[in-house]
């Protein structure tokens, strides 16, 4: 595996982490509507997490290019809902982790 491959690789895995962290904390809520909501979105987080672990398992360019840029779409996504909250610690993390993962993509792209 390239470096560029390892980066975005690894870049990709780190930025499913949140999503998966913060739906499956939301399963311990007390209210059932949220709770139900959260299995949800856990099952999809965890989904992404672990096609994230598999393009850590071989050279799988392909693979790697499509949950990069699944994870790219989702981080963005997570930015503009957060902007209607007005506080930028909570928009900051997924626009950055979006350009980070863009920029690890690039690189590996243009490396060839």
């Amino acid at each position: 595996m390239s470096v560029p491959y390892l980066v975005l690789a690894i870049v990709t895995l780190i930025s499913t982490v949140p999503s998966l962290y913060f739906s499956a904390a939301e399963i311990r809520s007390d209210d059932p509507a949220v709770r139900r909501v959260a299995w949800y979105t856990t099952a999809r987080s965890a989904a992404l997490f672990v096609l994230a672990v598999v393009a850590l398992c071989g050279r799988f360019d392909g693979w790697l290019l499509a949950i990069a840029v699944a994870m790219i779409i989702v981080q963005a996504a997570d930015g503009v809902i957060a902007l209607r909250g007005g506080k930028a610690v909570m928009y900051i993390g997924p626009f950055a982790t979006a350009a980070v993962t863009a920029a690890a993509l690039v690189w590996f792209v243009t490396a060839g």
